[in-house]
């Protein structure tokens, strides 16, 4: 976790982050922060060349109220890809002003609608949005690749995962009839050594979960924050919107059967 080596806020965090064993303080050469907890690290000869460096060195940038050198450096992150989680509750930059970039306030798909707004509600407790942010950075870590690799180990490594892949609708009568003829066939075939994934829609893949077995072998992967609401199988959970969550579902299986 690097600060600015700023009073205030920045301080505050280094003071509350465990031992201070993960803090960093990115300060120009031959000045120190002077905190009680962290290390300092520097470069630039002063502060704009040292912000400059700022700007560049983090894959996630929380950022909290601030004025235009807030901004400046949340544009510069946002231009290389970098991810910037605003306390918008906060006010100033975070909240919009001094030019801070726009998209950064826009939810990113891998928050939920809730985890966001709780990052701008400033009547809800301290502790709700606190808990809303370290959520959103925790996901904002977690790529697709990683969020596949995730599942699989909590599937089992060793296990066969066979996709369901279908759009969210009512399906044929015959396209219906077949799903609900292989399912059980499925199940008892390859139950013990596979996992059957759908995307929790409904229509056929509600159809393939009600005839799959008991549903032990079945998860139905959904955005976070979402639900599948089906009677039989898992939900399980990557991404914050249909988008993201499908793009980690084209990464997860070893086989996948479509359906119309």
């Amino acid at each position: 976790f690097v600060t600015r080596g700023m009073s205030g806020v920045q301080e505050s965090f280094a003071d509350k982050c465990g031992d201070g064993s993960h803090v960093k303080h990115l300060m120009p050469f031959g000045q120190s922060s002077g905190f009680g907890k962290g290390e300092d690290i520097y470069a630039g000869g002063d502060d704009e060349a040292r912000d400059e460096v700022f700007g560049l060195v983090g894959d996630i940038y929380v950022t909290v109220g601030g004025d235009g050198e807030v901004s400046q450096i949340a544009k510069a992150a946002e231009a290389r890809g970098a991810k910037v989680v605003p306390l918008m509750r906060t006010g100033g930059a975070s909240d919009g002003e001094f030019g801070f970039p726009k998209a950064a306030l826009s939810k990113p798909s891998y928050a939920t609608e809730d985890l966001w707004s709780r990052l701008a509600n400033k009547d809800a407790p301290v502790e709700d949005s606190a808990e809303a942010a370290v959520d959103v950075v925790i996901r904002a870590m977690e790529t697709p690749q990683e969020a596949a690799k995730r599942l699989r180990s909590s599937m089992g490594n060793e296990t066969t995962v066979v996709c369901i892949v279908s759009e969210a609708k009512d399906g044929a009568a015959d396209s219906e009839a077949l799903v609900k003829a292989i399912a059980p066939q499925l199940d008892a075939q390859m139950g013990s050594r596979s996992a059957f994934v759908t995307r929790g829609m409904s229509g056929v893949q509600e159809s393939f979960a009600d005839k799959c077995g008991d549903g032990s072998h079945v998860k139905h992967l959904m955005p976070f924050g979402q639900s599948s609401g089906f009677g039989k199988g898992g939900d399980i959970y990557a991404g914050g919107d249909n988008e993201a969550r499908d793009e980690v579902f084209g990464l997860v299986g070893d086989i996948y059967v479509t359906v119309e």
